[in-house]
């Protein structure tokens, strides 16, 4: 799973109760309150926008909406802010008031504690509801509760059930009902599980490989303990571990994959591929 969070400088979530189709943004009850290229509009800016629901919130009269910006290691979490809108059709108006990296927002409120999102998008991909709603289901009688969200696709649909936690911006794969408590556990301590860990978002593929290869090598499972400084002229990455500095090689290729993407997509499949060469 190394090296397969999405590439994404921000988030947009907005809660949409009942059915989400493949394109939750768009066939959905928010699909016709938004422009048709609005996805696309915030997909060019590399902002992800994700619908989300809660059964906690099953018979709200308003909308809850959350944002965030994405930050590198080493420079601090990027604020996650919410409000709530009194419906569908204000989502729009309220999203192009907020500038995502800025640390005030008029109309919005800071939130101090994580996100936690498990996609369940049936619709796109039958494995995340069937993989993704066991850990929804286990994490409802949990001190989490309030923070966890079905949200819709969020990619890597193999890897389910997927994992994304705000505003780290960070992405765990393959996670099952036993494993997710320890794995929230370890993140309240500033600590990642390593064995579920895809990536995140704020750094290229390359990026991810390298703190995955340095992470695995050293040791290392502290939240923000790795930190990408810069590539040098003979392609090796500057890397800070802690109190040290690293310099690391990797090699990229493009494999076939004999698993299918997806529930119902082809084997054989081109994905890239990882190796390390060395760490100094």
């Amino acid at each position: 799973m190394l090296a397969t969070a999405s590439q994404v400088h921000g988030w947009v979530l907005v809660e949409v109760r009942g059915a989400w189709g493949e394109d939750a943004i768009h066939r959905s009850a928010l699909g016709e309150h938004v422009p048709a290229d609005w996805k696309d509009q915030l997909k060019r800016r590399h902002v992800r926008a994700v619908c989300i629901r809660s059964h906690l919130r099953a018979q709200a009269q308003n909308v809850r909406l959350y944002a965030c910006g994405v930050r590198r290691p080493g420079r601090g979490a990027a604020p996650l802010w919410t409000r709530d809108v009194p419906s569908l059709a204000d989502v729009v108006t309220a999203m192009d008031d907020l500038r995502l990296h800025r640390d005030e927002a008029t109309g919005w409120r800071r939130v101090d504690h994580k996100i936690i999102l498990v996609c369940t998008n049936s619709r796109h991909d039958q494995c995340c509801a069937n993989r993704g709603r066991p850990l929804i289901r286990a994490l409802r009688d949990t001190r989490w509760a309030d923070q966890v969200w079905e949200c819709s696709h969020i990619g890597g649909d193999r890897f389910a059930a997927n994992v994304v936690v705000l505003p780290d911006s960070i992405y765990f794969g393959r996670v099952e009902p036993d494993s997710v408590l320890p794995l929230l556990e370890m993140l309240d301590d500033g600590r990642i599980d390593l064995d579920r860990f895809r990536g995140r978002t704020s750094l290229s593929l390359s990026e991810q490989a390298v703190e995955h290869f340095v992470r695995h090598e050293l040791g290392v499972d502290g939240l923000d303990a790795v930190a990408i400084e810069g590539r040098g002229g003979d392609g090796a990455f500057d890397v800070r571990v802690g109190e040290r500095s690293a310099r690391v090689r990797i090699e990229r290729r493009m494999v076939s994959v004999t698993e299918p993407l997806t529930c119902h997509g082809r084997p054989g499949q081109l994905v890239p591929s990882f190796t390390l060469v060395s760490i100094e």
